[in-house]
């Protein structure tokens, strides 16, 4: 190492510590650190292997933010799913209400995420697992257990993982058959009626076929009670799945692998909590209110209903009367398979192909009242087919990757009967199929020993084909086609070993989107246009000194024709209006940090942003503000670590405080869709004997029980408030391990 490089890092290195030290007892820097993969140790930390730019990387040199967690990084902090996820990654949101139905998992990253489940609202933030992309994220497989790895990858990613990343992705990789021989089993049981337990094998059945198997079940006792519905099928809130995986991986050479994997998951769940606030004219209902069912007081006026009375005295129960929207279920199976073909020793050839089929079942009792002036059951189904070819290889200084993508999708939502306004037998159906075709490439030059720069650009082309069925009048439908050119430009220079800054300038894609509820009629199904992502993106990462892992990165992100959705109440249904609102400007910091000292650890996470709309147009919905929705301007979580060795075993004990300032419910920024901050708190404690193949944890959840609002819905006459379902957890977990190293 130069004098220079080890000036500079002797700088940055207490320029860093004094800010990382001197803000901590503050609180304003908190959580997770880019650590805590098995991989070989460098120093006092693991070397992180990821695959973010779709070829492995140190985690130091992919010129990205991305945060990952590996298998033992998700037990301590006791994260079940992505909504989990959510409390520790800096600007990361992740909400759950589609369709009232709890598996629903929608997130948000840097202020760029929609919150519905419609077959006509695609993902802003795409989510893919070994590779393979899912289209629709109510229902599917999203289990966290045995997997090697996720990554969460912010910012858009249009160039190499394509669809539907332009807020950014989500990457799940499994672990693979024959890795290491040994079964796992792992079982929990805790307060609200948790009973959980899953069981993992990997093994090598021949010295060239391997085979891994998983299954899970999960419960968990609901938060609420249908108050005037006699025994319900289920209770709000409450979870129960079933979820399996096997995969068979035969490698007949050196130079070919072929993995084969199927997978799936059953699910029945009580309706998530929720509340109505009924808006009510200052003065009291008029004569001429309650004579006009479809004015904007129809509900409170002409409905029958209390806007005191009608709702629930604690609000997790439910006054519903609707017996068969108590229980929300959902299922999925999928297949895929990948080959891997080396043609030379530095020129590999990958194909992947899959299939996946979603359903679901759930709906809403929007008065949430026992009269049934509003209530909409629903049912939805998706089918996707995805094929990905992939080149890549290496030649002196030049690396490179590229390939062919192609993505078919079909699906419907249908509800019936539906009840608007008091009238019933009311239906609604839509339905969309859609094709996408791309071809991409990226080229990176290792400059120097230091720098690295890469290039990569992707052609996409989509077609969308949608219909809207809402009963009182014919079918109609219509059909829509986009293409885009995506490109990404990119330097990384080695300050010293494991340090690197980083800058990133890239464009992201997402193609235009049919308006769900278009109960405007045929007149306003027309889609809008595509939105376009231009990110300047900058970061430094790796390990300024000994005892700190840290990751600091800021980006300025121009969205243009962003739209903003907001439903309201017209005569015949609601309309959901995909206003053109304009450019979305986001602007932020996020810092990752690991102090590790001893038996003492320290992960830190903060995320701030700025995100608003900007040239709005005028008319449109985005009257009362113009920040972002679903977008706290903080995230927070600190989780301290410390293991003590006993006579016979170690203890380790961890707490996790997680922090979401508030933020608005709905891009128009109505007062009444204002989401309050909220505090989260958790513990983990494990205790494992010396040369043991087993070890037990106490660990709690939410251990204040803070009841928070994680989404809000005004419509206009009446506001939903989507509760979450994450009340407070205490219990034991076991787990042993037979086998492996």
């Amino acid at each position: 190492m130069n004098n220079n490089k080890m000036k500079f890092r002797t700088w940055l290195a207490g320029t860093t510590a004094a800010v990382a030290l001197g803000v901590i007892p503050n609180g304003l820097l908190a959580q997770e650190a880019p650590v805590d993969a098995d991989q070989a140790t460098s120093g006092n930390f693991d070397t992180i292997i990821v695959t973010a730019k779709r070829i492995e990387q140190n985690v130091y040199e992919a010129p990205v933010a991305v945060t990952v967690f590996g298998p033992e990084a998700l037990e301590q902090r006791n994260a079940d799913n992505i909504i989990d996820i959510g409390k520790y990654v800096p600007n990361l949101t992740v909400t759950n209400f589609g369709a009232g139905n709890p598996s629903s998992q929608f997130p948000s990253i840097r202020g760029i995420g929609f919150q519905d489940h419609l077959i006509v609202i695609d993902p802003t933030v795409g989510v893919y697992v070994d590779g393979v992309y899912l289209g629709r994220q109510i229902g599917q497989n999203l289990s966290l257990s045995n997997i090697e790895r996720l990554e969460v990858l912010r910012g858009p990613q249009g160039t190499l993982f394509g669809r539907n990343s332009i807020g950014g992705a989500i990457n799940i990789i499994t672990q693979q058959p024959g890795d290491e021989e040994l079964a796992t089993i792992n079982l929990k049981a805790g307060t609200r009626g948790r009973l959980a337990g899953d069981a993992y094998a990997n093994t090598r059945l021949t010295e060239t076929l391997a085979a891994s198997f998983s299954i899970g079940i999960d419960r968990r006792n609901g938060i609420g009670d249908f108050l005037n519905i006699p025994n319900p099928e289920a209770r709000v809130g409450e979870l129960q799945d079933i979820s399996g995986r096997v995969a068979l991986k035969w490698t007949p050479s050196d130079r070919l692998s072929i993995r084969l994997t199927a997978d799936g998951n059953d699910g029945k769940n009580g309706q998530s909590p929720f509340t109505t606030t009924i808006k009510v004219p200052p003065g009291g209902c008029t004569a001429a209110d309650i004579a006009d069912l479809f004015g904007p007081f129809a509900l409170a006026c002409a409905g029958g209903l209390d806007p005191v009375t009608s709702q629930a005295e604690d609000p997790f129960d439910s006054n519903s009367g609707q017996a068969d929207l108590a229980q929300a279920t959902n299922s999925a199976y999928g297949f895929s398979g990948i080959i891997e073909y080396a043609l030379a020793d530095n020129l590999d050839l990958k194909l992947i192909g899959s299939y996946r089929h979603s359903e679901y079942e759930g709906g809403l009792d929007d008065d949430g009242a026992e009269l049934d002036f509003l209530s909409f059951p629903e049912i939805g189904e998706a089918e996707q087919y995805s094929f990905e070819f992939q080149i890549s290889g290496q030649s002196g200084i030049f690396d490179y990757v590229g390939g062919l993508y192609y993505f078919d999708e079909e699906g419907f939502n249908f509800q019936q009967p539906t009840t608007f306004n008091s009238f019933g037998g009311g239906l609604f159906e839509q339905t969309q199929q859609t094709r996408s075709y791309a071809v991409f490439g990226n080229i990176g030059v290792q400059v120097t020993d230091a720098l690295r720069v890469s290039g990569g650009i992707r052609y996409t082309d989509d077609s969308k084909e949608a219909t809207a069925d809402l009963g009182f009048a014919p079918e109609f439908g219509g059909s829509a086609d986009f293409n885009e050119v995506t490109w990404e430009a990119s330097a990384t220079y080695a300050l010293a070993d494991d340090l690197n800054i980083y800058g990133t300038v890239a464009r992201g894609y997402q193609s235009g989107q049919f308006p769900a509820r278009p109960f405007g009629g045929a007149d306003t199904f027309f889609a809008t246009d595509p939105v376009t992502a231009t990110n300047y993106e900058a970061g430094i990462k790796g390990e300024p000194l000994p005892w700190l892992q840290m990751a600091l990165s800021g980006f300025y992100t121009k969205y243009s024709s962003f739209p903003a959705q907001v439903s309201t109440i017209g005569p015949n249904g609601f309309i959901t209006v995909t206003d053109d609102a304009g450019d979305l400007r986001s602007v932020g910091i996020e810092w990752e940090g690991n102090i590790r000292y001893g038996n003492f650890s320290l992960n830190t996470s903060v995320g701030y942003i700025d995100s608003e709309f900007e040239n709005v147009e005028e008319g449109s919905s985005l009257e009362n503000g113009n920040r972002a929705a679903l977008t706290p301007k903080w995230t927070i979580a600190i989780g301290p670590q410390v293991e003590f060795d006993l006579p016979g075993g170690t203890v380790t004990t961890r707490v996790d405080y997680s922090y979401r300032s508030s933020m608005e419910g709905q891009p128009n920024n109505a007062a009444t869709a204002f989401i309050e901050s909220r505090d989260l708190l958790g513990f983990n404690i494990t205790y494992e004997p010396t040369d043991a193949d087993w070890s037990i944890s106490a660990y709690g959840k939410n251990i204040t029980d803070e009841r928070y609002t994680q989404a809000v819905l005004d419509v206009g006459p009446y506001v939903l408030n989507i509760l979450s379902n994450d009340a407070s957890e205490f219990g034991l977990k076991f787990s042993r391990t037979f086998g492996g190293s």
